[in-house]
């Protein structure tokens, strides 16, 4: 495909055309009643939302502009109250012959698959059966994830804040997995089953609480909003553990890092971690949120940079050093 202007990379005063993957469009109402079109669009790497005025989902249907399709758009970047705000021109199904939908959906830098894979193993290696006495929170795990392979792989973490991309919520359960797997090696008193498990399914309930569409934006559902992720979660080993002999202890603890890992009920806590195992899940959680923060923002910043505004969830001013490229 050719070389094109990142949405990033565009300025004030820009006019310019080029191939985006259409990710939604819908009506909504303006103040004064009037209805207006917010589509969303992706380069790739940067989801941008714009408000189209004076026309409809079926217009636009009828002209063969899409959710989930290529479209070329010519795009203007105007100033409103100090920012850039993007207004469409125009646009159309994509001309581009080598233009490739799969080009246009952010991904995370460590293969789905791989990902997916190599933490079924990691549980696997931590199993306890209490010599025969119970069947391992490990099978419990596992058997969650197998069933829910295909949401697990493709959910975004977050609707803005971390990991919001398509199979956003794999990645961070990865690298929390990959995290607990090292400090047990430090924290050597540390239930390694129930760490590993914790981390890898903490966040399961996110399937329900999102959807997620194929370019990986992601949007609250209704039980979402009802109930959130940590209920859903916690709800989801009960009905898991049914006509099962796993240590009901052990199934208890795995509920309690569920409804504790944000650490802090004004964080969404439903109670405070109240054991090593919880309190280092909430710290896992914390330190890969605010890595993949920091990661993020590094993509768009030169050596000796620094934010112009203080980055929300990390409360500061990111600034980069000059030796990093």
């Amino acid at each position: 495909m050719a070389e094109y202007k990142k949405l990033s990379e565009a300025q004030i005063g820009d006019n310019f055309t080029r191939p985006l993957m259409i990710d939604s469009i819908k009506t909504e109402i303006a103040s004064n009643g009037n209805p207006f079109l917010k589509i969303a669009v992706t380069d790739g790497e940067t989801m941008q939302s714009i408000v189209l005025f004076d026309t409809t989902i079926e217009a636009l249907a009828a002209q063969g502009i899409k959710a989930d399709i290529l479209a070329d758009i010519n795009l203007m970047v105007e100033n409103y109250r100090g920012n850039k705000s993007f207004k469409i021109v125009s646009m159309k199904p994509t001309a581009d012959p080598d233009a490739d939908i799969k080009d246009f959906i952010k991904l995370p830098p460590v293969d789905i698959d791989l990902m997916y894979n190599e933490i079924i193993e990691k549980i696997k290696g931590t199993a306890q059966t209490f010599e025969g006495k119970y069947e391992s929170l490990a099978d419990l795990t596992i058997s969650i994830l197998k069933k829910n392979e295909q949401g697990y792989k493709k959910s975004s973490a977050a609707v803005t804040m971390h990991h919001n991309l398509r199979g956003g919520l794999l990645y961070h359960s990865y690298r929390m997995v990959q995290a607990a797997e090292a400090l047990c090696t430090v924290y050597t008193s540390l239930d390694k089953e129930l760490l590993i498990c914790g981390a890898a399914i903490h966040d399961i309930g996110k399937l329900w609480e999102y959807n997620t569409s194929e370019a990986g934006n992601a949007e609250y559902t209704s039980n979402g909003v009802l109930f959130g992720h940590l209920y859903m979660g916690a709800s989801l080993i009960k009905q898991f553990t049914v006509k099962h002999n796993y240590n009901p202890e052990k199934v208890q603890m795995l509920i309690h890092l569920i409804l504790s890992h944000h650490g802090q009920r004004e964080w969404g806590a439903v109670t405070l971690p109240a054991i090593p195992e919880a309190i280092m899940l909430h710290n896992i959680d914390d330190i890969d949120a605010k890595m993949y923060m920091c990661e993020n923002n590094y993509e768009h910043m030169n050596g000796g940079e620094m934010t112009e505004k203080r980055v929300f969830g990390l409360d500061t001013n990111l600034y980069k050093p000059q030796y990093m490229i």
